[in-house]
């Protein structure tokens, strides 16, 4: 450790002093690998529905997934 820096911090006030202090716990939690780390539960969703078909707003006009991304499609140029 460079021994300036640290004549550096003995010279300053107690307060000063306790927010390096502060800062180097923080900058440790920081750049320490995680350990423990505790993942997120991931569940599954309903595979009942089936997913080609829309509902909703569409209620009273029934469509499928394939003609709303062709009408899209053929709308922004692209051609399947």
């Amino acid at each position: 450790m460079n021994i300036q820096l640290l004549n550096d911090i003995e010279q300053l006030p107690p307060e000063a002093q306790q927010k390096i202090a502060a800062l180097i716990i923080s900058l440790k939690e920081l750049y320490q690998p995680a350990k423990n780390t505790r993942q997120p539960t991931i569940t599954k969703g309903d595979k009942t529905i089936d997913p080609t078909e829309f509902f909703g707003m569409w209620k009273e006009q029934p469509r499928n997934l394939a003609d709303i991304r062709k009408k899209a499609w053929h709308r922004s140029g692209f051609n399947q």
